[in-house]
């Protein structure tokens, strides 16, 4: 049986560090999407009668089971390829699923391995490396432009360094350059007719009175998801608990905003959805983040009490999420509200009445408004039958032969929410 080897997962526990740093996303995103994390030497490698690879590294490999690994520079050249990890037997070795049987028994030239990225390249890089813009390798004409920003001045304001940290987040159809999103004659998501810089502009001078962008993926602030507190307020020190996850279609980033709050962790979002149309006029793109339309750094506020500020979680408008709006004959289409149908907003806490409780994981539909269908959210899944309480970290399930990483998500009335993403047969 062949094992499916697309999807991706990153935790801190590979030793991705998430402080209270700016610049701390942006190498995270470049590692987990763009570059991967290299293995230190590997000392030793074998194949064994089942066809999988054991290797030995030099030193410590922090991976996780069921994570992607690829392999190059090895011969027989069919090792060169993509695997699971199916076994860890101790910090320095791993046991390797390939994606593509090897019907060679023996190793001639020990090459190099890494934790594979989710397959995305660095289109842009801005000159003071606090931009980027990704995008999937060899892409088609419905994958977005994804730029990504953690800039503090503009002509027109200046955001301190000490307040809260986040990047401003949005998708555009097309970029000849990192800074070239006021072109209206491309779709964005979202976007602001009226001023199309409005997603990226610093602007009202600087201290408490600063707004700085509109789509904003958080990873530090003073409060914690369930806190009310304003961005003006120095967030602690320290790095904290995170999960990412997905492919080079669409990706998950899930922070928690303080060090002390590891359970804590929301679900941001990028990328192609399953579309119910034929996505050739309007792009099939999602996005999930905090929503915060010309809000001050002063202004005190609880992040997920906002319309999309808890996506698929609570209530119908805070778990909401943005998609471009479905305008027949306009190909630059506004943006719209996503809202995912599910039995309730309670994934990781519903057993939903089954006797007895069983993993069940069920994909997420999503319409807009007026209530027409879609398509259907990649990767994530509502988590019902079995409770997650215990799961206090990104951990890895097994159903048969399907494989689920499961992360735990902040719900300010659930203490055991959150979220399956499928990994693939293995």
């Amino acid at each position: 049986m062949a094992t499916d080897v697309d999807v991706q997962y990153f935790s801190h526990s590979n030793g991705l560090t998430l402080g209270n740093n700016w610049g701390d996303l942006i190498r995270l995103l470049d590692k987990a999407l763009v570059t991967g994390i290299d293995f230190t030497q590997i000392t030793a490698a074998s194949i064994d009668a089942q066809g999988d690879v054991h290797i030995t590294l030099y030193a410590a490999h922090n991976a996780m089971l069921f994570q992607v690994v690829e392999l190059s520079g090895f011969a027989p050249v069919s090792l060169n390829q993509k695997y699971r990890i199916k076994g860890v037997p101790n910090t320095t070795q791993l046991i390797l699923k390939p994606a593509l049987d090897i019907a060679e028994r023996s190793i001639t030239v020990i090459g190099m391995g890494k934790l594979a990225p989710l397959g995305y390249d660095i289109i842009f890089r801005d000159v003071g490396d606090v931009k980027r813009v990704y995008r999937a390798k060899n892409p088609t004409a419905q994958h977005p432009f994804i730029r990504v920003d953690e800039s503090l001045a503009s002509d027109t304001g200046s955001y301190t360094a000490t307040y809260a940290k986040y990047a401003m987040v949005g998708l555009l159809e097309h970029m000849e350059h990192i800074d070239d999103y006021e072109n209206l004659n491309v779709a964005q998501l979202p976007v602001s007719v009226s001023n199309p810089k409005f997603n990226w502009d610093i602007y009202n001078g600087s201290g408490s009175s600063v707004v700085r962008g509109w789509s904003r993926w958080y990873w530090r602030r003073s409060a914690s998801w369930g806190g009310s507190g304003a961005d003006n307020l120095s967030p602690p020190t320290g790095n904290a608990q995170f999960a990412l996850i997905g492919d080079f279609n669409a990706f998950y980033f899930l922070p928690s905003l303080t060090p002390s709050t590891p359970r804590d962790l929301v679900l941001y979002g990028a990328g192609v959805f399953e579309s119910a149309t034929d996505g050739s006029t309007i792009p099939p793109w999602f996005l999930m983040s905090t929503l915060r339309y010309n809000k001050t750094a002063g202004e005190s506020q609880t992040l997920w009490s906002l319309d999309g500020g808890l996506p698929l979680l609570h209530s119908k408008n805070v778990a909401s999420f943005i998609v471009p709006k479905l305008e027949e004959n306009n190909p630059l289409p506004s943006t719209a509200t996503g809202y995912p149908i599910m039995p309730d907003y309670q994934s990781g806490s519903s057993v939903l009445g089954l006797t007895p409780q069983t993993d069940v994981n069920l994909t997420i539909p999503f319409h807009d408004s007026p209530s027409r269908l879609r398509g259907v959210l990649p990767h994530v899944l509502y988590n019902a039958g079995v409770s997650l309480e215990d799961i206090t970290t990104p951990t890895v399930r097994v159903t048969g032969s399907s494989v689920y990483m499961i992360a735990p998500a902040y719900h300010p009335s659930h203490r055991k929410s959150g979220f399956s993403f499928y990994l693939g047969e293995v």
